[in-house]
């Protein structure tokens, strides 16, 4: 442990997942390379589609068992679970990040993301992923996913937001783990985050199943379903896809991703539901000190290797390119592992 600006910095070398969507396999790759090149972390952090890596990670003992397990029938079965709703619709979806591009406000309603979601995935994923579902989170990987909870209840839909704030950035640990988070030390104080929808306090939850926390990570707005839990729902990791605060306030090293800005569309959305500017929190991150591997040319390296979405101009709606059959499937997979492999590789040979 070494002392800095006050706070001990627990850990030694932290990874940070960061979205991906269904390019799961691209962060085995990555996590795969790092333990290689005699650089395994001893922390790692995820939103949304990072968070399954970690679940994966977190659930087999090799990296050879880890890329079986996405290339298993279980997990593909998972990925062919998914299908689109009728809110995939051009005249619903495409009309809605239409309109929400052409308003500059910060979150001026409060946007019901509980009913109008683009893919259709069940709320306990234990009976589709039993390999997954006895995951805990653990002192021995420790291991950080972030959600967020929602602060307002369906029936306020459509209503002014007003100064509110409407969502609070959660992270679920374990209780060892938890103990080394100090929540004022991470939390964001730039001008992005405080005029947005989001809560300034975090919270820390650490009794919730990892597979649990994978499933809220993933829950992007209009993008998929938030969770219900007991008298709580909790919506998705894009309330803060790269947490460098975390990674920065208990590490000693921190490795991330360099990603490609928020497109339009992207953009147009989190200003609408949380009130930020994705791309001002990329520049925010930036000013950071971090090990930087360069993925901003995975969707072009990878296209037709994950479930991207397109128009299809047949059906006026969203499409989603899934996986043609199991084998496809795992030839996606494998070129996903790979490139993360030999992304992360090339990074440190620089």
């Amino acid at each position: 442990m070494v002392l800095s600006m006050g706070t001990v910095k627990t850990f030694h070398r932290s990874l940070v997942f960061s979205g991906g969507g269904t390019r799961f396999a691209l962060y085995g790759g990555m996590y795969n390379a790092l333990d290689d090149l005699g650089k395994t972390p001893s922390l790692l952090i995820a939103s949304c589609g990072g968070a399954f890596a970690t679940l994966i990670i977190n659930a087999f003992p090799t990296h050879t068992a880890r890329k079986a397990y996405l290339q298993s029938e279980e997990f593909y079965n998972f990925i062919k679970s998914l299908s689109l709703t009728p809110y995939s619709q051009l005249y619903r979806i495409g009309f809605l990040a239409l309109k929400k591009q052409y308003d500059k406000r910060h979150a001026p309603y409060i946007e019901d993301v509980s009913h109008r979601y683009l893919v259709t995935m069940a709320q306990d994923l234990s009976n589709l992923l039993p390999s997954l579902a006895k995951v805990q989170f653990s002192s021995t990987l420790p291991t950080i996913i972030v959600g967020s909870k929602m602060l307002f209840t369906p029936d306020e839909c459509g209503k002014r937001r007003g100064a509110r704030k409407l969502y609070q950035k959660v992270l679920f640990t374990d209780t060892e783990t938890a103990r080394h988070i100090n929540l004022q030390a991470i939390q964001i104080s730039s001008d992005n985050y405080l005029q947005s929808a989001v809560a300034k306090d975090i919270l820390l939850k650490t009794e919730i199943p990892m597979l649990t926390a994978a499933r809220i990570s993933v829950s992007d707005m209009f993008y998929v379903a938030p969770v219900n839990i007991a008298d709580d729902v909790f919506a998705g990791g894009a309330i803060d896809l790269l947490p460098i605060e975390v990674a920065n306030t208990l590490s000693q090293e921190v490795i991330r991703e360099e990603k490609q800005p928020y497109s339009s569309t992207e953009e147009a959305l989190v200003r609408a539901v949380l009130g930020f500017s994705g791309n001002e929190r990329l520049d925010e991150v930036a000013q950071y000190p971090a090990r930087l591997i360069n993925t901003r040319d995975a969707t072009m390296v990878l296209k037709r290797f994950y479930s991207e979405k397109y128009i299809n101009w047949k059906r006026c709606a969203v499409g989603i390119h899934f996986p043609k059959n199991y084998a496809h499937y795992r030839e996606q997979i494998e070129k996903q592992w790979n490139y993360g492999y030999q992304t992360t590789i090339n990074a440190f040979k620089q």
